[in-house]
């Protein structure tokens, strides 16, 4: 059991109810935020999220070291920084071809940045760590059978990492911590093991393709 026993959950499309199902299973209280606002969300909570408590984004930050970045790149732009002051920020998000995006991000990545790093930039008073953004939605419902499924973790940062890696495997994955954030890009769309099951071994390899 993670150090923790309440979570945020920025997002409350498909990644970030599966998320928040699979939090609530294992005893974890989960605050979720998005662009509707709580009574917005109600009806849609109850069908996909049921333990799962809408807040506004601004009040998400109180109790809670552990906020999940689950929305679409191209309204980042709705997330503001202060939300994620001084949190282990989980980007779960994915980069899609075509998707218009911020410009920031868009600088970024043709700097040559992964989008983990461009988003640490942009949330420099968070913690950036890449993870669960290559678990597919279904997978966060299966059974767990005594082969679990492996989950990558990218960070610059080992303490936040641990904690994170506490936070996967308590959702029922064997977390696989790679040596820096920029070999989250070996968990994005396109990568062998994207929305595909994986050995831990398995992804540790394809991990440490950048290290």
């Amino acid at each position: 059991m993670p150090s923790f026993n309440r979570i945020g959950i920025l997002g409350a499309g498909r990644a970030g109810t599966a998320i928040a199902r699979s939090a609530a299973r294992s005893g974890i209280e989960v605050q979720i935020a998005s662009t509707r606002s709580p009574r917005q969300m109600h009806y849609h909570l109850l069908q996909y999220a049921p333990s799962a408590s809408g807040v506004y984004a601004e009040d998400i930050a109180e109790g809670v070291k552990l906020i999940v970045l689950a929305v679409p790149q191209e309204d980042l732009d709705d997330v503001d920084p202060i939300w994620v002051d001084n949190k282990i920020l989980i980007d779960a998000t994915n980069r899609w071809d075509n998707e218009p995006l911020p410009a920031w991000l868009q600088t970024r990545l043709n700097s040559g940045l992964s989008s983990s790093e461009a988003l640490a930039e942009h949330f420099r008073s968070a913690e950036v760590v890449k993870a669960l953004n290559h678990i597919s939605h279904w997978a966060m419902d299966a059974p767990r059978t005594q082969q679990l499924p492996a989950a990558g973790i990218a960070s610059n940062d080992a303490v936040a990492a641990q904690k994170v890696a506490d936070f996967v495997a308590a959702l029922g994955f064997d977390p696989v911590i790679a040596n820096s954030l920029a070999s989250g890009c070996h968990l994005e769309p396109g990568t062998t093991f994207f929305n595909v099951a994986a050995t831990a071994d398995q992804l540790k390899k394809q991990l440490q393709k950048s290290d």
